[in-house]
Formats: structure tokens, C-alpha cells, sequence
């Protein structure tokens, strides 16, 4: 029985508090504790697995060059945040920096889903657009993967 004037610690909440300590960006607990809520790991069963991950970077659809930053990034694509989407089935040009590395990665997709500001507010979700890659240069692709595959690594590792 516990002590008068102790509160027994939840075996779950400790496990929480474990889970989302390693965690310092918005994004990534965000991220976490909705797994930990609804109890599914589906990222780990991914192919390509996402990450959620804040990093600036400018997209080029036609002439119009404009700035976002990253939401989710995975091997395949990323969602970008940014008030101001490209339409679904532009074709952009995406270039950002992984932390820590000097070489800007530039890769071409195609926009597959928008969420445009008016809707985003109304839903409670993040305006911007899911792009999938289809051309990273060879060398900037094991760049990402080796950046993705290490955040996964630290992300699930409790």
C-alpha cells in the first residue's frame, strides 16, 4: 500500500514521460504523443518511414519561388507548411539543408494533396502541401536516408 500524502506513479504516465523527454521539437512530440495516444506504431511498419522535422527551405512552382518549411519528411516525399500551397499536380523544385550538412539538397516532385490556410484553420490542421519526390540526385538521397533512418533511431528508442 502506498504511503499517506504519495501518489503512485502511473506505470503509463512514466512511460509517457519517458517516450517524450528525448523529444525537443513541437513536431516530434506532437508526433509521439499521438502514437503513444492511439497506440499504433504504423510509422515503423512503413516502407519510408516519416519524421516530423522543421526545417526551412524554398519551393519553386513556376516562376514563383516561395519559402515553407518541412513538416514530415520521409525517403519519398514531405509535407511542407506554407500558407500558401501549390495546387495539387504542380510540379515543384524543393531545396533545403539537413542540419549539420552544407551541401543544399535539391530535389523535383509533384504535389499530391493541399490543405489550404481557410481549411486548415476551420480543421485545426497545418496548411501546406504533401509532395512526393520523384528526382533527388543519388548522392543527396543517401544524405536524407542516412538523416531520416538516425532521427527514426532516436525517435523510437525509449
Amino acid at each position: 500500500m502506498a504511503k499517506p500524502g504519495r501518489k503512485k506513479k502511473d506505470k503509463t504516465a512514466a512511460q509517457l514521460q519517458q517516450f517524450l523527454s528525448s523529444s525537443k521539437d513541437p513536431e516530434e512530440i506532437l508526433f509521439k504523443l499521438n502514437e503513444f495516444l492511439y497506440g499504433s506504431q504504423t510509422d515503423l511498419l512503413r516502407k519510408n518511414p516519416r519524421i516530423p522535422v522543421n526545417l526551412p527551405l524554398t519551393f519553386k512552382c513556376g516562376s514563383d519561388t516561395m519559402p515553407g518549411n518541412t513538416y514530415t519528411l520521409s525517403r519519398e516525399g514531405v509535407f511542407i507548411k506554407t500558407p500558401t500551397p501549390a495546387k495539387a499536380q504542380s510540379d515543384i523544385e524543393i531545396k533545403f539543408f539537413l542540419p549539420e550538412n552544407n551541401d543544399e539538397i535539391v530535389a523535383k516532385g509533384k504535389v499530391v494533396h493541399c490543405v489550404e490556410l481557410d481549411e486548415a484553420r476551420s480543421k485545426g490542421l497545418v496548411s501546406g502541401m504533401a509532395v512526393v519526390f520523384n528526382r533527388i540526385a543519388p548522392g543527396y538521397q543517401k544524405l536524407l536516408d542516412d538523416f531520416i533512418n538516425s532521427r527514426v533511431q532516436k525517435m523510437y528508442s525509449v
